[in-house]
């Protein structure tokens, strides 16, 4: 079959294919219309296994259109493709009962035309790819130039932060700062600790602040003697009572040699009467 058209181009088939004309067709509607390098790249991630067929027929058009009709292949397009059933192979299985089934092995011829561009088309698909390729730079410029910006913005507040710094940081050497800190370090630590007390008081439920502890040496020292004098007192009061009663006992143990006394004397009298 001679393929002939007005438009200049080339074709190629593949005939007696092992893939049955269903399986083809639907591979073979994708490409349809296409141009060359679309169709390449529609056939490459296609997960057909007639793909790969129809791949090679669509390479071989496009080699046959070079180097018989000196086209470059970036000009055609896909004007026709199609699949004819090729002859069938029959095959026979055994069967229950010794009969047999007939197998029919599907063969088909694969015919891809590729035709050239008009040159209005040329220049009409010159100006779009050129639109899209400045479209998508232009974007791709907006798209560096906000994240350049979003750098610089960082790197702004980075300085900002910097120099407030380096400002405090001078400000920490003037002389007001050294009054301050000397100021700081001659302060009485009970005006610093007194509200940290006063709050352990209120929680604690204690009368007197000395029970925690007296940020002033001068009070905890008064507080160490009182309770020194306190203690003292206490053991004093003790031997005290501790005295009186031995001399109570003493005295309760004379009495009680004393009666006895009498009582041995009395008897000794009374005997020497009888």
């Amino acid at each position: 079959m001679v393929l002939q058209s007005v438009r200049p181009g080339a074709h190629a088939s593949v005939r007696n294919i092992r893939v049955s004309a269903f399986k083809a067709r639907p591979v073979l509607r994708l490409i349809q219309g296409e141009s060359y390098e679309e169709a390449v790249e529609i056939l490459k991630f296609c997960e057909r296994g007639a793909a790969d067929v129809v791949a090679k027929c669509l390479r071989s058009a496009a080699a046959n259109a070079e180097h018989n009709e000196g086209i470059d292949p970036e000009e055609l397009f896909v004007f026709s493709c199609f699949a004819d059933e090729g002859p069938t192979l029959r095959r026979w299985r055994p069967r229950a009962r010794g009969r047999a089934t007939r197998i029919h092995k599907r063969t088909c011829h694969i015919t891809i035309q590729l035709m050239r561009y008009t040159p209005e088309e040329l220049a009409e698909r010159a100006a779009r790819e050129s639109t899209t390729s400045s479209a998508a730079a232009e974007a791709r410029r907006r798209r560096v130039a906000a994240s350049r910006g979003e750098d610089e913005a960082e790197g702004l507040d980075a300085e900002e932060w910097g120099d407030e710094g380096l400002e405090d940081a001078e400000g920490l050497g003037d002389e007001e700062s050294l009054e301050d800190a000397e100021a700081l370090d001659g302060a009485d630590d009970a005006d610093i600790l007194t509200p940290a007390l006063e709050q352990a008081q209120n929680d604690a439920g204690l009368e007197d602040i000395g029970a925690l502890g007296d940020p002033e040496g001068e009070d905890s020292s008064e507080n160490s003697e009182d309770s020194d004098a306190e203690a003292s007192s206490e053991v004093e009061e003790v031997d005290a009572e501790g005295t009186e009663e031995a001399d109570d006992a003493e005295a309760d143990s004379e009495a009680e040699a004393s009666s006895g006394e009498k009582k041995s004397k009395s008897e000794k009298s009374k005997s020497k009467d009888s």
